[in-house]
Parts: structure tokens; sequence; C-alpha cells
């Protein structure tokens, strides 16, 4: 077992992804290279209280949106839940959508970019959702 930096949530093959909070979507991977940690990913830049934070979405199957593009709305759908990149060592499944909420755009920081998305959130849901230390 190691540290996770994120948020696993088990969901079917497919399931969209809607986004935590409007913004700017600042990155996606449409075509990882096979064995990429984090596959198909969208990392979405948004304001909270005057701080930039950025919402950022992995392992996904496909993605619907493109950089620069705003997201105006909680219902657009950002991508959808999948395999993709390293989406391994969940036991009853690979598919799952990876969530971090960071404080740098590029998460190269390591854990210390991470923030704990409760504060914002509240603990999320148990019912159906999992989670999980799988990266």
């Amino acid at each position: 077992m190691r540290y996770h930096k994120g948020w696993d949530f088990v969901s079917p093959m497919g399931t969209p992804v809607y986004p935590v909070a409007v913004g700017t979507v600042q990155s996606v991977a449409l075509h990882p290279k096979k064995g990429d940690k984090y596959g198909k990913f969208v990392n979405l830049k948004f304001e909270e209280n005057g701080i930039e934070y950025w919402a950022f979405y992995a392992h996904l199957s496909a993605v619907s949106v493109t950089p620069g593009q705003e997201i105006t709305s909680t219902g657009t759908v950002l991508g959808y839940v999948g395999d993709s990149g390293n989406s391994l060592g969940i036991a009853a499944s690979k598919v799952h959508l990876h969530f971090e909420f960071r404080s740098d755009s590029s998460g190269g920081k390591g854990i210390a970019d991470r923030i704990n998305p409760v504060q914002f959130f509240g603990a999320p849901p148990y019912d159906g959702i999992f989670y999980i230390d799988d990266e």
C-alpha cells in the first residue's frame, strides 16, 4: 500500500463524468501511450474564493471536451468512465474514475499539490461508490 493521490470511483464503463465546478479545460490526453499512468484525462482549471484550483479526471474511455473550452455548467459531460492508462489494482474491476483536486496545474509537486476535496465537497457518498488505494 502507498499514499493515494486522489479518489477512485468504481462505475460502469461509459458512465458520464461531470465537472465539480465551472471553469476552463486546461489540458486533455486523447491518445496516451500504452501504459501511461493516467491514460485519457481532463484537467479543469477553476476558481473558488479568488484562488485557482484544478480538478483532474483520469482513466477515461473517451474525452468530450477540448483544451481551452469554457465549461459554463456542471451539467457538461467532460468524458466517460473507462480503464485507460494504469488502472490496475482494483480487485472488482479496472473500470473507474480517478479524481484529484490540485493546487498546481501540472500535479508535478507530488502529494504536496494535492488537496483533500472533503474540505470543499464533503465526504464522498459510499453507497455503490468505493475509495480504493491503487495508485
